[in-house]
């Protein structure tokens, strides 16, 4: 699915483009086209120099060209499944088609909850499982860019797992491939995410794709992202408050009800505002709120857990935003949440941005609050995913499993019928039930007046009682079709998952099956 359409989205590559020369908006005193051309310029050096670390890019020392198109995705650095690799797929494809840059942001500042992925096995009596198969000892959630590995044997036998576990039906999985670059990764950096994109990277070299890649972590170190943040946290009573209203009418016209979805509400307390913002540190790597207090010409930033900090002088952004930065420098790590983060790079940085489903349904928030809060329309976005599964070969008697809903709303209706209406149930009538049934009839065709049903409703019941008797072994039969079904459609949920990670499936398969969705 690309939405809209790939042919569009082309179109919308071609000048004239959101460059903010219009917008009547200022960051720190400079007019938005300045301040967008140099973030934009940051993002680029920042990605190449981090690519060229481990990968061959196509650009050399020269910056990003004047008017070339600058396209960003994104997802967290873990071993995500086929159709959030697509999006990879499509900015390449795009960025190749109108002469620009593609760059896939890590996003490293969620929470590596996994360490582990889903394999699908074959269970002794042979049935379908799908067995959790780790890369590293489990550990606390905390965000990608502090996970360390934790056991390099663990790392380094991932593969041999895999395969121990793997349906003998499945073809050979570039897992294979994928993992010495992820080993060799691992030595010159323990974090996991690092290895686990850098590898993914390379394996997309070799195919072809050519993009850059660069952390969040890094991306959102800089200067413009810096004075984006200060101007923002100025205006934090203004900003909360639109944040929270268009977050209601968000809510209202999708009709959630829960307060946590598509993102909780900025709170208040004692002072305090809540910020859009992640804090924590090597030594406290627990994500925190950010709170903010505005006092005066002071910005007091705060965990209220234990940390504090204060920004002296806000008026003067330039000065505020380097003050933020040695904040970074001494190992504060100052994150934004989702919808600042695509608010910053959509109207700082991109000319598209591509999401997955998810992104795309609460960055139509983050629409509403730009409208609101900075009176412009951001930049275009595209939503883009696929739905793949694992080709498990001729030999897996697995594809009559896909379609047993029929099958089971079929038998809960013979079931329901054998029990409560036998005599409509064809060809399960002996002699004493055709007469049974016949007497049923007749009681329906001569139901008493009210008050006069008792021996009516006697007869009728004890009718019905003998009838369901009679038929008492085909409803077994019928209870014991619904758990092989159910068991049936149990195997298929595991065997047809879309769920499953990109490195389960054969290079040429995949590479080949997304190739042939990017139709530009």
């Amino acid at each position: 699915m690309i939405e809209p359409a790939a042919s569009q989205l082309l179109e919308e590559l071609m000048p004239p483009r959101f460059d903010g020369r219009d917008a009547g908006l200022e960051f720190c005193g400079k007019p938005l086209d300045v301040v967008r051309s140099q973030a934009r310029q940051e993002v680029f050096d920042l990605a190449r120099h981090f690519t060229s670390r481990y990968r061959d890019t196509p650009y050399g020392s020269s910056g990003l060209a004047s008017g070339q198109p600058l396209l960003l995705s994104g997802h967290q650095p873990e071993l995500f499944h086929a159709g959030v690799w697509f999006k990879n797929f499509l900015l390449a494809g795009l960025a190749a088609q109108s002469g620009g840059v593609g760059i896939n942001f890590l996003v490293d500042n969620d929470l590596c909850r996994m360490s582990s992925i889903r394999v699908p096995a074959q269970e002794a009596g042979g049935g379908y499982v799908a067995k959790s198969v780790p890369f590293d000892t489990p550990r606390d959630a905390i965000p990608w860019e502090l996970r360390r590995l934790g056991s390099a044997e663990c790392w380094q036998q991932f593969p041999a797992s895999v395969k121990r576990v793997l349906l003998p039906e499945a073809e050979e999985p570039l897992l294979s491939e994928l993992w010495g670059e992820a080993v060799s990764a691992v030595r010159s950096s323990d974090r996991l995410g690092l290895a686990l994109a850098q590898a993914r990277h390379k394996l997309e070299e070799k195919i072809g794709l050519q993009t850059l890649e660069v952390p969040l972590s890094h991306l959102v170190s800089t200067r413009g992202f810096a004075r984006f943040s200060i101007q923002l946290l100025s205006e934090l009573p203004r900003f909360q408050e639109i944040y929270n209203s268009q977050l209601e009418h968000y809510r209202l016209a999708h009709r959630i009800r829960s307060h946590a979805h598509p993102v909780p509400a900025l709170e208040q307390e004692h002072g305090w505002l809540e910020a859009p913002l992640w804090i924590y540190r090597s030594a406290a790597p627990k994500r925190q709120r950010l709170w903010v207090r505005v006092l005066d010409n002071q910005l007091i930033l705060s965990d209220r857990a234990g940390w504090q900090a204060v920004i002296e002088g806000r008026l003067d952004c330039d000065n505020a935003a380097s003050q933020w930065l040695d904040l970074l420098a001494d190992g504060v790590c100052l994150r934004p949440r989702a919808l600042l983060t695509t608010m910053y790079l959509r109207i700082m940085v991109s000319d598209l941005f591509i999401h997955g489903i998810g992104g795309g349904k609460y960055d139509q928030l983050t629409d509403a609050i730009v409208r609101k809060f900075f009176a412009i329309d951001p930049p275009p976005m595209a939503v883009a995913t696929a739905t793949l599964q694992l080709p498990l070969g001729e030999h897996a008697d697995i594809h009559h499993l896909g379609e047993t809903d029929e099958q089971r709303k079929a038998q809960r209706d013979r079931l329901w019928k054998l029990k409560y209406h036998a005599e409509q149930v064809d060809g399960q009538l002996n002699d004493e039930a055709r007469l049974l049934a016949a007497k049923k009839q007749s009681l329906l065709e001569h139901i008493p007046p009210r008050g006069e049903k008792w021996e009516w409703h006697r007869q009728i019941t004890a009718v019905n009682r003998r009838l369901s008797e009679l038929t008492a072994e085909q409803q077994q039969q019928a209870k014991t079709q619904l758990e092989q079904l159910a068991t049936q459609e149990r195997y298929a949920r595991v065997l047809f998952s879309r769920e499953y990670s990109f490195c389960l499936y054969p290079l040429d398969f995949i590479a080949q099956q997304l190739s042939n969705l990017v139709t530009l």
